[in-house]
Protein backbone atom coordinates (compact mmCIF):
# COMPACT_ATOMS: atom_id res chain seq x y z
CA UNK A 1 0.00 0.00 0.00
CA UNK A 2 1.03 3.87 -0.70
CA UNK A 3 0.47 6.41 1.36
CA UNK A 4 1.29 10.12 1.64
CA UNK A 5 0.39 12.78 3.66
CA UNK A 6 1.05 16.64 4.08
CA UNK A 7 -0.32 19.27 5.92
CA UNK A 8 0.16 23.18 4.86
CA UNK A 9 -0.74 26.43 6.45
CA UNK A 10 -1.95 27.77 2.59
CA UNK A 11 -2.18 32.08 2.51
CA UNK A 12 -5.85 31.58 0.79
CA UNK A 13 -8.91 31.62 2.75
CA UNK A 14 -10.47 28.34 3.87
CA UNK A 15 -13.42 28.90 1.69
CA UNK A 16 -11.32 29.47 -1.45
CA UNK A 17 -8.96 25.76 -0.65
CA UNK A 18 -12.43 24.11 -0.33
CA UNK A 19 -14.36 24.97 -3.39
CA UNK A 20 -10.94 24.52 -5.68
CA UNK A 21 -10.83 20.59 -4.20
CA UNK A 22 -14.68 20.01 -4.60
CA UNK A 23 -14.79 21.31 -8.21
CA UNK A 24 -13.96 18.02 -9.53
CA UNK A 25 -14.69 19.09 -13.08
CA UNK A 26 -11.91 21.65 -13.28
CA UNK A 27 -8.69 19.71 -12.52
CA UNK A 28 -7.91 18.70 -15.87
CA UNK A 29 -7.41 22.71 -16.19
CA UNK A 30 -4.61 22.54 -13.41
CA UNK A 31 -3.95 19.12 -12.67
CA UNK A 32 -1.50 17.61 -15.63
CA UNK A 33 -2.39 13.78 -14.63
CA UNK A 34 -6.14 14.42 -14.62
CA UNK A 35 -7.22 13.64 -18.14
CA UNK A 36 -10.69 14.17 -17.47
CA UNK A 37 -13.16 14.62 -14.84
CA UNK A 38 -16.49 14.58 -14.47
CA UNK A 39 -19.46 14.74 -11.43
CA UNK A 40 -21.98 11.41 -12.07
CA UNK A 41 -24.46 12.00 -9.46
CA UNK A 42 -24.70 14.28 -6.79
CA UNK A 43 -27.28 13.98 -3.45
CA UNK A 44 -26.52 16.51 -0.67
CA UNK A 45 -23.24 16.32 0.57
CA UNK A 46 -22.64 13.28 -1.46
CA UNK A 47 -21.72 12.56 -4.58
CA UNK A 48 -19.91 9.81 -7.71
CA UNK A 49 -17.48 11.34 -9.76
CA UNK A 50 -14.99 9.61 -12.43
CA UNK A 51 -11.18 10.72 -13.07
CA UNK A 52 -9.26 9.28 -16.22
CA UNK A 53 -5.52 9.59 -15.19
CA UNK A 54 -2.98 9.91 -17.89
CA UNK A 55 0.17 7.26 -16.09
CA UNK A 56 3.14 7.41 -18.37
CA UNK A 57 0.86 7.43 -21.65
CA UNK A 58 -1.82 5.02 -20.02
CA UNK A 59 -5.28 6.12 -19.51
CA UNK A 60 -7.30 4.62 -16.42
CA UNK A 61 -10.62 5.29 -15.61
CA UNK A 62 -11.71 5.14 -12.04
CA UNK A 63 -14.75 6.32 -9.70
CA UNK A 64 -15.39 7.50 -6.74
CA UNK A 65 -17.47 8.75 -3.56
CA UNK A 66 -16.87 11.55 -2.29
CA UNK A 67 -18.69 13.08 1.19
CA UNK A 68 -18.30 16.13 2.33
CA UNK A 69 -19.04 19.34 4.80
CA UNK A 70 -18.59 22.57 3.46
CA UNK A 71 -15.53 24.52 4.23
CA UNK A 72 -14.38 21.52 6.83
CA UNK A 73 -13.70 17.89 4.84
CA UNK A 74 -13.66 15.50 1.83
CA UNK A 75 -13.46 11.97 2.04
CA UNK A 76 -12.96 10.38 -1.41
CA UNK A 77 -13.36 6.51 -1.82
CA UNK A 78 -12.99 4.16 -4.22
CA UNK A 79 -16.25 2.58 -6.21
CA UNK A 80 -13.91 0.95 -9.29
CA UNK A 81 -10.90 1.38 -11.63
CA UNK A 82 -7.37 -0.19 -11.36
CA UNK A 83 -7.05 0.54 -8.16
CA UNK A 84 -7.50 -2.28 -5.24
CA UNK A 85 -8.25 0.27 -2.55
CA UNK A 86 -8.05 4.37 -2.76
CA UNK A 87 -9.18 6.38 0.26
CA UNK A 88 -8.14 10.09 0.28
CA UNK A 89 -8.76 12.73 3.30
CA UNK A 90 -8.90 16.92 3.00
CA UNK A 91 -9.36 18.32 6.23
CA UNK A 92 -9.35 22.48 6.05
CA UNK A 93 -9.50 24.84 8.93
CA UNK A 94 -9.34 28.56 8.97
CA UNK A 95 -6.44 30.04 10.56
CA UNK A 96 -6.95 33.43 9.45
CA UNK A 97 -9.45 35.64 7.12
CA UNK A 98 -6.37 35.07 4.36
CA UNK A 99 -5.22 31.85 5.52
CA UNK A 100 -6.49 28.28 6.42
CA UNK A 101 -4.60 24.93 7.67
CA UNK A 102 -5.32 21.76 5.08
CA UNK A 103 -4.73 18.41 5.73
CA UNK A 104 -4.04 15.86 2.49
CA UNK A 105 -3.76 12.31 3.22
CA UNK A 106 -3.97 9.33 0.26
CA UNK A 107 -3.38 5.65 0.22
CA UNK A 108 -3.93 3.29 -2.65
CA UNK A 109 -2.98 0.64 -4.50
CA UNK A 110 -2.87 -0.67 -7.82
CA UNK A 111 -4.98 -4.09 -8.54
CA UNK A 112 -2.43 -5.76 -11.00
CA UNK A 113 1.04 -6.06 -9.47
CA UNK A 114 2.95 -5.05 -12.97
CA UNK A 115 0.44 -1.49 -12.69
CA UNK A 116 1.58 -1.01 -9.67
CA UNK A 117 4.95 -0.96 -10.36
CA UNK A 118 4.74 1.19 -13.91
CA UNK A 119 2.40 3.49 -12.89
CA UNK A 120 3.14 4.03 -8.44
CA UNK A 121 6.03 6.05 -9.22
CA UNK A 122 4.28 8.22 -11.39
CA UNK A 123 0.75 8.50 -8.95
CA UNK A 124 3.06 9.05 -5.72
CA UNK A 125 4.80 11.64 -7.45
CA UNK A 126 1.14 13.62 -8.74
CA UNK A 127 -0.02 13.25 -5.02
CA UNK A 128 3.27 14.89 -3.27
CA UNK A 129 2.47 17.98 -5.82
CA UNK A 130 -1.43 17.66 -4.88
CA UNK A 131 -2.32 20.06 -2.45
CA UNK A 132 1.44 22.83 -4.39
CA UNK A 133 -1.22 22.41 -7.42
CA UNK A 134 -4.30 22.94 -5.30
CA UNK A 135 -2.64 25.79 -3.69
CA UNK A 136 -1.78 27.76 -6.75
CA UNK A 137 -5.47 28.03 -8.24
CA UNK A 138 -7.07 28.59 -4.66
CA UNK A 139 -4.58 31.78 -4.62
CA UNK A 140 -5.45 32.60 -7.86
CA UNK A 141 -8.94 32.45 -7.16
CA UNK A 142 -8.83 34.30 -3.95
CA UNK A 143 -6.56 37.09 -6.31
CA UNK A 144 -9.63 37.58 -9.47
Amino acid sequence: MHCFEESRILPCPVRNMFDVVIDVEAYPDFLPWVDQARVLDRQGNEFSAELVADLAGMKHAFRTTDRYIPEKLIEIRLLDGPFKFLESLWTFEEVSEQSCRVHFSIEFEFKSMMLDLVASPIFSGACKSMVHSFEQRAIAASRS
